[in-house]
């Protein structure tokens, strides 16, 4: 019997249920710290690390990010966490034997 595997851009679909969510949604999962304000701002400013997007140009519109890109960005800054975690381990661990 074959396994069926999710990758995090499925697990995001199903959390959100769009390959479009809001940027208020995934800034309530994400960035909880954040006010709606400054989410707009960081946005306009394009200081997240995935692209938000509106589909007009109406100031009322939403952003709206990609569920592709927010997989990559997750990923990505896990995978460099990760690594960190991994050389402060083995530093430690080498230290404590010596």
């Amino acid at each position: 019997m074959n396994k069926v595997q999710m990758n995090l851009s499925d697990y995001l679909f199903m959390q959100f249920k769009t390959m479009t969510p809001t940027l208020e949604q995934v800034g309530a999962m994400y960035y909880p710290h954040l006010s709606k304000a400054k989410l707009l701002e960081k946005a306009r400013k394009m200081e997240f690390p995935f692209v938000c997007f509106k589909l007009d140009e109406s100031q009322k519109s939403p952003y709206l990010v990609d569920i592709i890109d927010l997989a990559f960005v997750l990923n990505k800054r896990y995978n460099e966490q990760a690594k960190e975690y991994e050389t402060f381990t083995k530093s430690a661990l080498t230290a404590s034997h010596n």
